[in-house]
Parts: C-alpha cells; structure tokens; sequence
C-alpha cells in the first residue's frame, strides 16, 4: 500500500507523464530510494533510449502493436530493455527484420547490440543475396518461415526494380548507359558520363543505373 508521500509522487507522474528521476525528486525533496518505492509499488517502465533515465506508470502508455510506445522523443517498450525488446521484435515479424528496420521502428541505434545478441544465441543472423543481413528468431521453425518469406519478398523487389526506371533517368538514358558498359570494360560512373558527354548523362544518373540494377562490370584482367 502507497503511503500518503508515495501517492503524491505517483499522482504527480501521472500528470506529468513521463519525468525522470531529478524531476521526481526535487519536485518533493526527497531521496532517490523514496522515488524507487513508490514507483515499484505502483509499477513502472524505464525509457529504452536516453540511458533508461526516463519512467512513466504502468497504466500509462499505450503500446502499438509491436509494443512500441513513445512520448515526445522519449521512447519505452512493452518488453522493457532494449535487449528484449529487439528479441520480441525479431520474432514477431514475419519475415525478420534488418538493422536498418530495426532502427527506423526503434529510433534508436541498434547495430552493436544486434551482434551481441547473435553472439549469445538470442536471434540468428542470415546473409541474403550476398549483401543483405537479416536476424531472424532462434526457433528453427520460425526462423524457417521467416527465412522464405524474406526471400519472396527480395524476389518481389527484384521483379519490381526491373520493370521501373532508375529516378532521375528517362528510357533513352538507361539504354545509352547500359550500351556504353557494354561496349568498354570500364565501369567508373566518372569515365562512363564523360563518354555519354553528348547525350547529356551525368555522373549521378550513372550510379544511379548501377545501384538500381545492381550492376558491376567484370574488369579485364
């Protein structure tokens, strides 16, 4: 049960939302470990971004689907640590998820802690199409269903990609590129737009040909 201190401190978190411990602290003047009691008698989370320095009550988030919850750039997880949360978000996602779809749904870096978890068996990494990382859950069966759809989508992408046009690159353009690798063993987007110097192509439109269809010249030896 709350004494009359700790029900004044959880009140004033409730409005206030999300505050962190100095907050808490200086608006009664009280000790760090006061705080901790009554936050632990009601129930709380920590932020999972700005060192776990942030708390809200139990009852007040309402997390997303994924178990997300933010409030201004204050961000805390269902799941509680970030560690757990990375866990809980791999093995819910259908088709695993990358670093980089990590971070955009976390808004946090994630990178080294991805690997840590790889390296204590939590989430198992795969390596797609020779560049792309995927982690996957540890449950072979999961792991497997996500594993086949990751690929159809990348095959759904690939079919995709085929069929546009590199932005910024009109028809006639990416025909004169493509002719040009063809005709020289050289693919330095540098040298090609100099050689397609008359049909107006520049430098940026070649990378963009190169990386939209993922291409690299095979170099004469």
């Amino acid at each position: 049960m709350l004494t009359d201190l700790e029900q004044k401190v959880v009140n004033w978190l409730r409005q206030a939302k999300v505050a962190n411990m100095r907050h808490l602290q200086q608006q009664f003047q009280i000790s760090h470990m006061t705080v901790v009691r009554a936050l632990r008698k009601f129930g709380y989370y920590t932020s999972y971004n700005h060192n776990a320095g942030y708390y809200v009550l139990q009852d007040v988030p309402s997390f997303d689907d994924w178990g997300l919850w933010s409030y201004r750039d204050i961000r805390f997880s269902r799941y509680r640590s970030l560690p757990e949360t990375i866990v809980a978000l791999v093995e819910k996602a259908p088709a695993g998820l990358t670093v980089r779809e990590l971070e955009e749904r976390l808004q946090s870096k994630v990178a080294n802690l991805v690997s840590r978890l790889v390296s204590e068996g939590r989430v198992q990494d795969e390596r797609l199409l020779g560049r792309q990382v995927v982690y996957l859950a540890g449950d072979p069966e999961v792991r497997g269903s996500q594993l086949q759809q990751r690929r159809q989508l990348l095959q759904e992408s690939a079919a995709r990609r085929r069929t546009e046009l590199p932005p910024g690159c009109s028809a006639t353009e990416v025909i004169e590129i493509l002719r040009a690798m063809i005709l020289t063993s050289d693919d330095h987007p540098d040298r090609l737009a100099r050689r397609l110097q008359a049909e107006q192509v520049t430098t940026s439109q070649v990378r963009r040909v190169l990386d939209h269809y993922a291409l690299e010249k095979k170099r004469r030896p």
